[in-house]
């Protein structure tokens, strides 16, 4: 069972509909003008064309419904989700493993919630699932890894820290500093939770650790009973999970 193709084809006949659709208003339209002007051949014409169009559009729409008959729940519940996702991935050479029903994508999990008819990529929940669409969202999370700028983005977890706990003793969570970034008009549009947690996955990847100021980072991981909103997770490229939580300045 493939998602694509059944998207493919109900899109065809929605764009059906929408000439129909088009072309109704565009005879009403012409009915309206010759309203306007007096023209009472066109006035009787395009009234009677209209008469037409609409009485075709219920029984169209009624088509393109019952058209759709593909059972999302099973899809999403089932392996084929995953099969399709990895064979779109494949043609953008992106690597994907399998792990206990899920699907890694590093530096990010996708898994499916079939109870709401989504996916989850990372903690971000995502409602439109075209796997080409999602392949695509991959590439850019993958891309937005491979050329995070580690110096800045190390310059501006420190600025963070000193502005949250002060110049002497520089630390913060990761939750605290997004939650401060997010002040910034736009930022959080452009960087959901899981492309914040890339940059901390490529600046732990790079061997960036001190800052124009002399300052060396250390990265903490999540153990014991830490609130998971405050963890930011990915995944690395060899599958394992990495779960992001503080760091401090000395």
């Amino acid at each position: 069972m493939e998602l694509e193709p059944a998207l493919r084809e109900q899109e065809e006949r929605v764009d059906s509909l929408l000439k129909a659709a088009n072309k109704y208003v565009g005879t009403l339209k012409t009915w309206k003008k010759a309203c306007q002007v007096g023209h009472i051949n066109n006035l009787q014409k395009s009234a009677a064309q209209a008469g037409e169009l609409v009485n075709a559009l219920p029984a169209s729409t009624s088509e393109t419904q019952e058209a759709w008959d593909f059972d999302i729940n099973a899809y999403l519940a089932g392996d084929d989700w995953r099969l399709e996702l990895q064979a779109a991935a494949e043609k953008l050479n992106l690597k994907t493993l399998e792990e206990n029903g899920e699907l890694i994508s590093s530096p990010v999990m996708v898994q499916a919630v079939y109870r709401t008819n989504s996916l989850k990529i990372g903690k971000t929940g995502w409602a439109t699932i075209r796997p080409q669409l999602i392949a695509n969202e991959l590439k850019r999370l993958r891309d937005a890894t491979a050329a995070a700028n580690s110096q800045q983005f190390l310059e501006s977890l420190h600025e963070a820290c000193v502005h949250l706990s002060g110049e002497r003793d520089p630390h913060a969570t990761f939750s605290a500093i997004y939650e401060l970034f997010c002040f910034a008009p736009g930022y959080k549009k452009e960087n959901p939770p899981a492309a914040f947690g890339q940059q901390i996955y490529a600046l732990h990847r790079s061997e960036n650790r001190t800052t124009r100021k002399l300052k060396r980072l250390t990265i903490e991981l999540a153990t014991g009973n830490v609130k998971e909103k405050d963890v930011f997770s990915v995944i690395s490229e060899d599958g394992r999970p990495i779960r992001y939580y503080s760091l401090f300045f000395k």
